[in-house]
Order: structure tokens, then sequence, then C-alpha cells
């Protein structure tokens, strides 16, 4: 076969996998959002089939053929054309799927499915001991997903390299191991310093309606496109893109915290950005799609910190912010920009500031890497994370809700998932850092309203590229420079001396 002829069977290939993927979005998006309580069964059993479908169809012989013909092609002299990067990319989903059985996938698939139903409810009861048997088959069974994969150091690496191509967990542990240190003595000096934050007028009433009509207004500003997205509440927030003019955001909020919806809303409006950015050309295959779900958090964590939590970002909205809420007439600007700055350990991830939440991260790796590794019990994680949440953060949660049962990640499978928030993290602080010396200092530009200037440079070196780079070359490329996670530290002690009026 002609490789030529090779390379259009593979983007055949790819582009049905891309209808099933976005097929089983869609389920998933309605199963969080929508769907009647007695229809999760039979939901998780249609989940379950796509997932097997669209594995079956990774691992089809005749793709190993296609791509074995396909790399007789000129372009594979320059591995940054759309075809050597497709290929390269589709050969790393081919290799990973033939290793794994399909019953496997569809029974992952099925059980997730149910796990994320079962997490909902005892998250809502505060009742660990009825999630407990589902989170023991969802680890038992991404254990054995790892095996099948295969590895060289840990079963946690097979899994991470779902989501963050070239991290190890030892590699990951290294990075946060530094940065955990550097955290906990932030939050000491905030503390020792003595200096009171008053954020009690963020816990007015809020009413929701409002919340929605004010955060809508921001992502239009932002660039957010409604005409392909739209806005839904759910549990956990989350974004869905389902097609090339399809991503959704989701949110929730809190009517006596507007902390809690608003930011939400800016977070998934970063992923939703970089989701819209993509190139629709190359719609279906990697060249088209996002590198990893480190560089995507660095897109929601820089927009929803970098940007909606700055100086410059609500010299310009706060305005806007006292015509939908005039309760916060008696508010000064700085005082409310520095209430959304303020450090305190919370119980809640989703929640936490800019400095206590890396700490989060940490824990959670290091709870679900042990539960890999087989040196912890799932019936243990619940004394182990309160245990953690002591030591690390000074502060117990009351329960399993503020607890162990927070997140979604376990339920639905997302082992390994993580570590790229805290990646995201790093990766945003040298994105802020580039904006700023290529352009002209973020708060300058927000301050003068200029959102699509912002969009526009992260449209060209990020999201446009698709899987071009890896992710670390990207973010290398993007900021001229390697990645030094340091600078991630040495913003966030800027930010403290500026908020607090005190340098750690």
């Amino acid at each position: 076969m002609r490789p030529e002829d090779a390379y259009k069977e593979l983007l055949k290939w790819s582009r049905k996998l891309a209808l099933l993927e976005s097929i089983v979005e869609i389920l998933e998006w309605d199963q969080r959002c929508y769907i009647p309580q007695k229809g999760n069964t039979y939901r998780a059993e249609q989940i379950g089939y796509v997932a097997k479908l669209r594995h079956e169809m990774m691992r089809k012989p005749e793709v190993g053929e296609w791509l074995a013909a396909a790399e007789g092609g000129a372009w594979c002299s320059d591995p940054l054309l759309d075809e050597s990067v497709n290929l390269r990319e589709w050969k790393r989903w081919h290799e990973r799927a033939t290793k794994v059985p399909s019953g496997l996938v569809e029974h992952i698939a099925r059980v997730t499915s149910e796990a994320q139903t079962v997490w909902a409810k005892a998250r809502e009861n505060n009742d660990w001991k009825s999630f407990e048997p589902c989170m023991a088959e969802v680890f038992a069974l991404k254990r054995e997903e790892a095996e099948a994969i295969g590895y060289k150091e840990e079963p946690y690496d097979a899994l991470l390299d779902q989501f963050e191509p070239g991290v190890t967990a030892s590699l990951f542990a290294s990075i946060a191991g530094r940065i955990k240190e550097d955290l906990q003595k932030l939050v000491d000096s905030v503390r020792d310093c003595g200096k009171q934050i008053d954020d009690s007028f963020l816990c007015r009433r809020f009413p929701i309606p409002i919340q929605e009509k004010f955060g809508t207004m921001v992502l239009k500003r932002l660039g957010y496109d409604f005409n392909a997205g739209r806005v839904d509440i759910t549990v956990h927030p989350f974004t869905v893109l389902a097609g090339p003019s399809d991503v959704r955001i989701t949110v929730r909020y809190d009517e006596h915290d507007f902390r809690v919806g608003f930011f939400s809303m800016v977070h998934e409006g970063g992923h939703a950005l970089y989701d819209q950015g993509l190139d629709a050309e190359h719609w279906g295959t990697p060249r088209g799609m996002p590198v990893s779900l480190g560089v995507h958090e660095s897109q929601s964590r820089f927009w929803e910190n970098m940007v909606a939590r700055s100086k410059g970002f609500w010299k310009f909205f706060y305005p806007r912010l006292l015509q939908h809420f005039p309760i916060l007439a008696d508010v000064s600007l700085d005082n409310f920009w520095r209430a959304v700055n303020k450090v305190a350990p919370s119980f809640i991830r989703v929640e936490a500031d800019e400095v206590t939440y890396g700490l989060h991260i940490v824990l959670r790796f290091e709870i679900e890497r042990d539960l890999l590794n087989g040196r912890i019990l799932i019936r243990d994680v619940p004394d182990i994370w309160n245990q953690k949440m002591k030591e690390y953060l000074g502060i117990k949660p009351p329960d399993n809700k503020f607890g162990v049962l927070q997140d979604v990640h376990w339920s639905a499978g997302l082992i390994g998932y993580f570590p790229t928030y805290l990646l995201g993290n790093i990766y945003a602080a040298h994105l802020m850092e580039a904006i700023s010396y290529q352009i002209a200092l973020l708060d300058d530009l927000l301050e003068r309203g200029q959102f699509f200037t912002i969009l526009d440079w992260l449209r060209t070196r990020i999201h446009l590229l698709g899987c071009t780079y890896r992710p670390k070359e990207l973010i290398s490329q993007a900021i001229g420079q390697e990645i030094d996670p340091s600078l991630f530290v040495g913003y966030l002690k800027r930010k403290i001396a500026e908020v607090y009026g005190v340098v750690s």
C-alpha cells in the first residue's frame, strides 16, 4: 500500500474514533446534568458499549499495517509536519490499545459510570461505606489496566502517562516534594504575619440567576463563544469537548459564597477557550487535539488565578460587578481583591486559594499512588486523608463529605489525573511571565480589557498547535525557556507579598 493511501485510511479511522469519543462525552454530560435517577444503570451499559466499540476500532490489526506503510512517506523527514505529528500519536494510541483487552475497557467504562452515580449520592449523604466497594473495584480495575499496559518503575506510571505523556510518578514526586515544602512555608508566613483579611462580604446573599448573568458576561468578554457552547449546573464542575463547535461548561453555585460559582466558571471557561481554539481543520486527529491534561489545566488555572484573581482584572470588572450586586457597594476594590486572594487552609480543593491548592494535590497524589502500589488499603483512606490534611494544612475535615468524598475523579477512574493540576499551575506561571515579557505586563492588559490580546497569544502558541509538540516542549516553545517549577513558587511569593505585605 502506498504511504498516501495508508494515511488516508488512518485519517478516516481517526475521525471515526473522534465521533465515538464525542458520543461518550455527550452521554456522560447528560448523566451528570440531566438524566433521571432511574436511567443511570442503562446509561452505564450505553457508555460501556460505546467505549468497547471505540477500543476495538483502536486496536484493529489493519491499523498497524497502515501505520507501517504510512511511515514510509516523505513527510517523515520532518517530525513537525501535520502527518508526522498524527502518525506519532496514532502509533502511541494503537500500541497502548493493543495491550488492553476490550472486555476490560468495557468493564471499566461500565463500572466507573455506575460508581459516579453512587459517589454523588454518597457525597450528598456523607456515606463513605456505600462508596467504598465501588472505589475498591475501580482501583482494582485500573491496576489491572496498568499491568496490561506495562511500566518501567510502578503501575502509576502507566496511568499518569495517559494524562501527561513523559511524566512518571517518581519525577512528579520529586517536583511535588520540593513545592510542598515551599507552599507550607508560605502558609506559615501568612499565619505568622498576623494580618487578617476580611472576606465576610463574599458570603452575603448572591442570587444564583444574577451570578449566572454576571459570569456569562465575563466569559463572553474573555472570548468564550456561546454559539458553540453552553453553561449548565452540576455537582462537580467540568468541561465537555463534544465536537469542533460544541464545548460545554458546567458549574456549581453557592448563593452565600460568590467565589464558588464565579471562579469555577472562569476555571471551566479556561478549559473551554482551549477546546474552542483547537484547529477545526484538523478535527478528529491529534494535530487538532489538546496535547495533555497538564497543558489543559494550565489554561484553566491561568484564567482562574493569574487573570481572574489579579488586581488589573478587577479594576476592569469591579464596576460591572457592583452593577449586578449593589450589596457590595460598601466594599472597596482593594478590599475585594485582597479577599479573593485570601490564603486560608480549607477543606474543599476546588475552593482552595492558590497557595494551599497545591497541598491538596500532593495529598491526593500520594494516596492514589500508595493505593496502586498496595501500600495502603481502601478502607483506611478516610483516616489517611484526614491525617494528611492535618499535617499539610493544619485542619481536619469535619466529615467525609468535606474530605475523601469531595472529588469525582476516583469514581470516574481518573487515577493519575491529579498531578496535572499542579503541573498546570507551574505551566500557567510560565505563560504569565512570557506574556508580560513578550507583550506587556499582564495586569496592564487586563486593566485595559485587552482579553483578546491575551487569548490570541495563547491561540497561536498553545491552542492551534494541537499535539505538534509534546507537553513540556510545547510550553518551552511558547515561553522561550526551559520549565522551572521554582518560577511558580516565586509568583506566589510576589502575590503574598502584595496581598499581605510579607515575604517568605
